[in-house]
């Protein structure tokens, strides 16, 4: 019997052994989890390697010619290259999750195979890397190392992925993966410069297959692979639910948020009914002092609080009798008591807010003085909260922009000059020359009274 004929027998045994594998592979392993599908697509390569590698055996038998030879030779290269990758992706379905080893095939399958049948097709024209003479040996080109180099860099990424992972495979596992990596690293270079012309590679690659099936590929594993992709997708429709409701809590917010506004304008526009000449006080001073606390260079949070505290400074007048407020002439000296009542009566009311105690900060110091002349404690200076200071030189900007029953809105000089003069002694200078800079930006003197409520909130 000589080397032809064993060779031919090895084809034919390879051939069989795939066929009978690959069947039982594909209906033992049919349900689709990563590993089931890893270990189908092993099983088919090595098929593919034997009816390749036996096709490549019956053209020297017929002399097909070289040329087409050279490209059968160049179809059984690629096979065994990709059973070597199908290798890698099999341990990957241990390692990673279903994304990341599609991610994997679609790199292999649209690159790099690709790239390597177009030097195969190359070849066949060139020799570059092999070619077949007019006896129908197989000679080796300049570039001939490639072929056995490219499993075995597969065999050696799929070695390294199991070493850096050890921890998902028991011992078992891994000595038989890694008398799978050295089978593969060894064939091909004992193919190519030991023994070119008695096809071994394909009964090997059938071997590791079978080997495979027997001692890895176990009823706990299937099952283990199982409960690994039924929790991938647990995950992801856990994902899912979690995105709606955090979409639902996010819409849920807001228009807690809409509503919260809303109340809040609309106990300001009840306290500013109580005074027939000041409608829309509360929303202008909130409008003012956000602008002077943006000014300052405050955060975009702060500069909202300092408008929500600017809506509500005024609510302790909802403890003031509406007749003092509306009175025409000057206020008695219990009267006037009575009106320097409110800054108290809006602290004690917003401090009953526990989720926002600093709303309570500008009701009761909006009429705080620097030089501590101001009321209800006399604070003065650094005494003063930033935010109080703000909104006392807003406020009193609105009062002198604003109608009263005993003079029409002040001119936008007189009104610049009262804030200059009351620099240090009733306003804090920062602030009150940050206002300044805000009436001298002011060309057309449009900051004063006539802004209405639907204004002011799109200017939030």
């Amino acid at each position: 019997m000589n080397g032809t004929t064993i060779s031919a027998d090895f084809d034919i045994v390879s051939f069989v052994m795939a066929l009978g594998i690959c069947f039982y592979t594909f209906t033992k392993y049919s349900e689709q989890s990563i590993g089931n599908r890893s270990f189908q697509r092993m099983a088919f390569c090595s098929t593919l390697v034997c009816v390749t590698d036996y096709l490549s055996f019956i053209g020297v038998q017929l002399k097909f010619g070289s040329f087409w030879q050279t490209l059968l030779y160049s179809i059984c290269i690629l096979s065994h290259t990709i059973f070597a990758q199908s290798v890698l992706a099999y341990t990957n379905s241990y390692i990673f999750t279903l994304k990341e080893v599609r991610w994997e095939k679609k790199l292999a399958m649209r690159f790099f195979f690709p790239f390597m049948l177009i030097i195969l097709v190359i070849n066949a024209f060139t020799g570059f890397i092999f070619f077949i003479d007019n006896d129908y040996s197989i000679s080796f080109g300049p570039a001939y190392i490639i072929l056995p180099a490219l499993p075995t860099g597969f065999a050696l990424l799929s070695a390294f992925q199991l070493g850096s992972n050890a921890q998902k495979f028991d011992k078992h596992q891994i000595k038989v993966f890694c008398l799978i990596y050295e089978i593969l690293i060894v064939i091909p270079f004992v193919q190519v410069y030991v023994c070119p012309f008695f096809r071994i590679t394909p009964f090997a690659f059938v071997f590791l297959t079978t080997a495979l099936m027997l001692t890895i590929e176990t009823p706990e594993d299937q099952a283990l692979v199982s409960t690994i992709n039924e929790l991938e997708v647990l995950q992801r429709a856990l994902k899912a639910s979690v995105d709606k409701k955090t979409a639902e809590a996010r819409e849920r917010r807001e228009k807690l948020e809409r509503l919260t506004s809303q109340m809040t304008y609309t106990m300001a526009e009840a306290i500013d009914a109580k005074d027939r000449y000041t409608s829309g006080h509360s929303a202008r001073v909130a409008r003012y002092s956000k602008m002077l606390a943006q000014k300052k260079g405050l955060s975009p949070e702060k500069c909202q609080q300092i408008f929500t505290m600017g809506i509500l400074h005024d609510i302790g007048k909802v403890g003031v009798s509406s007749k003092i407020i509306n009175k025409a002439g000057r206020l008695t000296d219990q009267e006037f008591a009575q009106m320097k009542a409110h800054p108290s009566i809006g602290s004690t009311i917003l401090e009953k807010v526990s989720l926002l105690p600093e709303l309570k900060t500008g009701a009761r110091w909006h009429h705080e003085r620097i030089d501590g002349r101001g009321y209800p404690d006399g604070l003065r200076g650094e005494q003063i909260p930033l935010e109080a200071k703000i909104i006392a030189v807003a406020d009193a900007y609105d009062a002198m922009t604003s109608s009263r029953s005993y003079r029409k809105p002040m001119e936008q000089a007189a009104v610049r000059e009262q804030i200059v003069n009351g620099i240090g002694t009733q306003f804090d200078p920062e602030i009150a020359g940050l206002m300044v800079e805000l009436i001298d930006e002011d060309k057309r003197y449009i900051l004063h009274e006539y802004k209405s409520r639907e204004e002011t909130e799109n200017e939030q």
